[in-house]
């Protein structure tokens, strides 16, 4: 007994990799298995105590596989909340939405995020209900510089699909505009509050995956602005993102003095 407990101590404190490590915790755990089982075995025959012991061992090593697993599982997630309306002369008088993306995956496993798609319905009436595709992804620091006016240098890059490795982040901000133009009725802006659920589908899944949910006020002062030819602010106060900011743009992606609109 004192042989195996030195063993296991040993194999407990030792090795690094992953591989090593695999081997060390089913060792201890079928050692562990059956030194319960003999333990058991001081009530029982060895031919009882036994096949308990190793149906104990296999129990065990299912449980750590299983774990195993979904720590390796492609586990992504994306944060989200604030909105840009950009100038309206700059995408030719239609209503299209700027949204700072945050993707994050918490698994150690990468994986692929193939599309997004936004969906805004204006005062939860589902006549009202309009579907968006991205159609770029918007260079933030071109953006910046060409003072927050969307342009062929900053938005020439189509959105398409992008791998996302274990245990990082990306962030992207992503252009929306009408899905199936020419079928679906345009988005006509006015007052009122305006639903936003953002659907990502990745490798993980295999359909749509509803990911976020918010809401925002779109005021006459808003209107104003945007015939005015301004960019429009919409910021969610709801969402901590301060981290997710300072990876997208920095302080400065919204601009001084702008109105600070809380939905």
């Amino acid at each position: 007994m004192e042989t195996i407990r030195l063993w296991l101590l040993a194999l407990a404190a030792g090795g690094g990799n992953a591989t090593f490590r695999t081997i060390r915790d089913v060792v201890i755990i079928i050692a562990l298995s059956l030194l319960v089982a003999a333990f058991a075995g001081q009530y029982a025959t060895p031919a009882a105590w036994l096949p308990f012991g190793l149906a104990l061992a296999a129990f065990g090593v299912a449980l750590m596989c299983a774990y195993r697993l979904r720590l390796l599982d492609f586990a992504p997630e994306v944060l989200c909340g604030d909105v840009i309306l950009p100038r309206q002369s700059r995408i030719g008088g239609e209503v299209k939405f700027l949204l700072p993306l945050h993707f994050t995956n918490s698994g150690s496993a990468g994986g692929v995020v193939q599309w997004v798609a936004l969906r805004v319905t204006v005062d939860n009436d589902p006549a009202h209900s309009v579907l968006f595709s991205p159609v770029a992804e918007v260079d933030m620091q071109r953006f910046l510089q060409s003072k927050r006016r969307l342009d062929e240098q900053n938005s020439a890059d189509p959105f398409i699909g992008f791998p996302l490795e274990g245990k990082r982040a990306i962030s992207k901000f992503v252009l929306f505009d009408l899905a199936e133009r020419g079928r679906t009725k345009p988005l006509n802006l006015r007052a009122g509050r305006y639903s936003f659920e953002l659907f990502v589908k990745t490798s993980a899944t295999k359909g749509p995956k509803l990911e976020r949910t918010f809401e925002h006020t779109i005021t006459p002062k808003h209107l104003e602005e945007f015939a005015a030819d301004a960019p429009v602010y919409l910021i969610d106060y709801q969402i901590n993102l301060p981290a997710a900011r300072r990876e997208m743009g920095g302080p400065e992606w919204m601009p001084r003095g702008a109105p600070r609109y809380s939905n």
